[in-house]
């Protein structure tokens, strides 16, 4: 082997040693490779002995990890400046060297260096080695300016001033390449993102706040609490934009905010903030001011900086709220409290047990519920300090509002706080809910739970009603908790017609307005509060029930007995009568007037029907089935007559039976049928029979 090819070999496998001094895994370390070609025009002295020669190198580079715009480097370079003399002279060199890489656009960059080393150098004639020198050193520095084609690969020029000690300098310059290992995952650019410098080339001005109010705090997880001005300071664009809000004491991570990907030379743009706090926000009883701070990341010449601003945020305690939205106090509806739970499911247990069941059940449970709140001893009293008559007025003013549990605790409140407190009680057992507000007040309106063509046959006052949204709705005075329910639904009716009447009266559903203000739950054990009695509450309710019963029922029956006395008896007058009492749960009273009718006229289907139902309430199939059947010879395809079958038997299992009939109802009245779903069984009989006992006393009686 020739001694020139022995210098070659010794030279690469050096580099190559070079090189594993770095470590090597591409998946955290980026590596450089370059070759430059070029020539070399010598200088001085060196000048009168060589002509213009050309050189090639190849380099390998490597970028410091949290500053990768410096790197080291390894070179191992071959120049051949050819002597006056006409022989030729090689250069072999080794070396290493550091420098840096500076951004001039995302995609055009430049570079710095410098290296030093040894080199071989040898005469050689034909191919032959002729004289040769020892090991010498060299020095060099020099500046390029790249292009990248992509994320790897860059083209460019460079421009260098080389020394080797004892026989030659020169000026060199090249064009070339340089490959850059890890591509896109693991490349420089990664680098640059996953270690950011500070930097205040993007400005984060005219920072303002909105006070915050705990309650609302998931609300302000896609809502803004404040806004921000971003300004590009430098003539290049600035890109990746990213910006961060921490509350640290009330936020487990940073919120990302909404930001422009780019911001072009000296524009300026502003921004939402927004946060997502943790609920330790509620335990804030008393106003209080924290620091916000606010980050901003971006890429400025393809490095990644970030710049944080610290801010002043106002927090009020988790009692306060303002009115520039009514639906605002749905945040306070805490339905799922334990506390409420516990009031409200004691009270709908004692109305399942007691009272007319032929009475609207979420009448008679709201009535129950809001009887036990007064028998509670909770009590309509102003807040002094912020009255709803006047902060209402004033969307700025803070008014404090209080939680459920709260208001059961204190046995006190204002409209805002009773008409909270009546609301999570009834939601908490299914009944549907909506704010009512009026000029300076607000009291609440409950679902029914039945349609308005229904509700026309239940209730006889139907000014006393509010027909929205395909439902119908009870108003309720919550602050009348002394007068009964009776009187705080007619003074709610009132007070409903007159602010309609005058274009004032809103109507907010509670389960539409927890989409935007959703419900939190309070911190903390609540105290065990004493309920009353359970004989307490089935007393009160009772007489306020029959209060309700008489009060609908005396009116239409004394109407009835004068059309009998002025008419004569009537099987239709008398029918009447005896609806209105089974409608209202007077089943002896009813029994008794179906009874009469049917001794003057045992055919008269209505009557039939009816005195079927009423054994059908009391558990005795086989007489029901007795007066459905006497009313189908008469009327066999009637529809509630059809009806009545089909309830029959499927008490009796008859379940063929009763597919045939319900088929045959669903037909003749859609509308009807779709009241008692349960008896279209289809293969399915014994679990849909345990779901309808609900509806086996849901009767509709014939008049």
């Amino acid at each position: 082997m020739g001694k020139k090819c022995k210098v070659i070999i010794f030279l690469a496998v050096f580099f190559s040693a070079t090189l594993c001094i770095y470590p090597s895994d591409k998946n955290r370390v980026p590596l450089t490779f370059g070759l430059t070609p070029g020539g070399l025009i010598p200088l001085g002295k060196s000048a009168d002995l060589y002509k213009l020669g050309f050189g090639l190198e190849l380099s390998g580079e490597y970028s410091i990890p949290g500053k990768p715009q410096f790197f080291l480097s390894g070179n191992l370079g071959y120049s051949h400046p050819p002597t006056r003399a006409d022989s030729g002279l090689s250069i072999f060199s080794i070396g290493a060297g550091s420098g840096v890489n500076y951004q001039i656009t995302p995609k055009l960059f430049g570079k710095g260096y410098i290296q030093a080393g040894g080199y071989y150098a040898s005469l050689f004639e034909e191919s032959e080695f002729g004289k040769s020198s020892a090991l010498n050193p060299y020095a060099a520095a020099g500046t390029g300016l790249y292009y990248k084609i992509n994320s790897n690969l860059s083209a460019g020029a460079q421009v260098s001033y080389r020394y080797y000690f004892g026989i030659y300098n020169a000026l060199g310059f090249s064009l070339g390449t340089m490959y850059q290992f890890g591509g896109r995952k693991r490349g420089l650019e990664q680098q640059y993102r996953l270690t950011p410098l500070t930097g205040n080339h993007l400005e984060i001005v005219n920072i303002e706040f909105d006070d915050v109010f705990p309650v609302f705090f998931k609300y302000y997880d896609d809502q803004a609490i404040g806004k921000a001005l971003l300004r590009n300071r430098e003539k290049f664009p600035l890109t990746d934009i990213k910006v961060q809000l921490l509350v640290k004491q009330y936020m487990d991570s940073p919120k990302e905010c909404g930001a422009p990907s780019m911001l072009k030379e000296g524009e300026e743009q502003f921004i939402d903030l927004r946060a997502l706090f943790t609920d330790r926000v509620l335990s804030i009883t008393e106003g209080n001011k924290v620091a916000a701070e606010i980050t901003v990341q971006y890429k400025y010449k393809e490095q990644l900086y970030t710049n944080t601003k610290v801010s002043t945020l106002s927090l009020y305690d988790r009692n306060a709220t303002r009115w520039d939205d009514d639906r605002k106090a749905a945040a306070f509806v805490t339905a799922k409290d334990p506390a409420v739970l516990r009031f409200s499911k004691s009270v709908a247990g004692v109305v399942k047990e007691k009272g007319s069941k032929s009475v609207n059940e979420n009448l008679r449970v709201a009535m129950a519920i809001h009887e036990s709140i007064h028998l509670l001893g909770v009590n309509y009293v102003i807040d002094p300090t912020t009255p709803y008559t006047e902060f209402s007025k004033n969307e700025q003013a803070v008014d404090y509002l209080q939680f459920p549990r709260q208001t059961l605790d204190y046995r006190a409140g204002d409209c805002d706080d009773l008409s909270i407190l009546y609301t999570a009680l009834l939601e908490s057992v299914g009944i549907e809910t909506a704010f009512i507000t009026t000029p300076g007040h607000i009291y609440i309106a409950f679902n029914a739970g039945v349609s308005p063509r229904l509700a026309h046959e239940q209730f006889s006052k139907q000014e006393d009603l509010i027909y929205k949204r395909d439902g119908t709705w009870i108003p309720v005075e919550v602050t009348a908790t002394e007068e009964g329910f009776i009187k705080a639904w007619e003074l709610g009716a009132k007070l409903w017609r007159e602010a309609s009447a005058k274009g004032d009266a809103r109507f907010y559903p509670v389960r539409e307005a927890w989409k935007v203000y959703n419900p939190v739950g309070l911190p903390g054990e609540a105290e065990l509060i004493e309920l009353p009695s359970e004989e307490m509450i089935a007393k009160s309710y009772l007489q306020e029930l029959s209060k309700y019963i008489n009060q609908e029922i005396y009116p239409q029956v004394a109407q009835l007995e004068n059309e009998i006395r002025r008419h004569g008896e009537s099987p239709v007058l008398r029918n009447k009568l005896g609806v209105l009492y089974a409608r209202y749960g007077l089943i002896e009273m009813a029994q008794k007037e179906f009874i009469r009718v049917l001794k003057e006229d045992d055919s008269y289907v209505p009557a039939l029907l009816n005195m079927g139902n009423i054994y059908f309430l009391q558990n005795n199939m086989k007489q029901a089935q007795k007066y459905y059947t006497l009313a189908a010879e008469q009327k066999p395809d009637d529809p509630k007559t059809l009806l009545c079958i089909a309830r029959v038997n499927h008490e009796l299992e008859n379940y063929g039976t009763v597919r045939e009939l319900y088929q045959k109802l669903k037909a003749m009245d859609p509308d009807l049928a779709s009241r008692f779903a349960y008896l279209d069984l289809r293969g399915e009989e014994a679990l849909r029979a345990a779901e309808a006992a609900r509806e086996k006393e849901v009767m509709v009686w014939v008049d």
